[in-house]
């Protein structure tokens, strides 16, 4: 085997394990949260930075839950005091809204994921970091477009959850122009 293939399917499978790493240490530490499930912390993180007022469809969409999930998700924030149902002017639909208790908790949501994200860099330079995300964006933006392809190609009926959805929109840049999933999407 070519060392460079070698070099590649070591890389591959070390980003296997550290995605699942970090991913699990995030999601543990967001779920600590709220302790409404895997999908609460999410859909509160979305609302805030870009989907409150949203309704229980376009939320079900971003979670990549069905309809009945989503409003049995709603409903268990609801009862918690944060969210809460509005009626929309048409008067067919209905809003979800973020309480200011729910608009904490998300704040909350997105401090504890900041944290326990950059606890993996804290080995790094300010020059590895600054390399770590020129390749990061590189990689987000493959990953976007094979999304993206696979959405209009509809090589699956499983609802994929947007890549955005725990996102912290100020940290990623996306009203500067420097958020590479938001870029993609609106370059196509």
């Amino acid at each position: 085997m070519p060392q460079t293939e070698s070099r590649r399917q070591h890389a591959a499978n070390v980003l296997g394990a550290l995605s699942l790493v970090v991913a699990d240490r995030m999601n543990t530490a967001v779920e600590a949260t709220v302790m409404l499930g895997p999908s609460a912390p999410a859909a509160l993180a979305a609302m805030h930075e870009f989907l409150d007022g949203g309704s229980v469809t376009q939320l079900s969409s971003m979670l990549g839950l069905t309809h009945s999930g989503t409003v049995r998700l709603v409903d268990r924030l609801v009862a918690e005091g944060l969210v809460e149902r509005v009626g929309a002017q048409d008067g067919r639909a209905v809003s979800v809204v973020l309480t200011q208790r729910g608009r904490h908790t998300a704040e909350r949501i997105l401090q504890t994921r900041e944290k326990s994200l950059a606890s993996a860099l804290s080995a790094f330079s300010p020059d590895e970091i600054d390399n770590l995300a020129a390749a990061l964006d590189t990689m987000l933006t493959t990953v976007t477009l094979a999304r993206a392809e696979e959405r209009s190609a509809r090589t699956t009926d499983r609802p994929q959850p947007w890549l955005c959805r725990l996102c912290d929109f100020a940290a990623c840049g996306r009203s500067e122009g420097n958020c590479p999933v938001n870029n993609v999407l609106h370059n196509q």
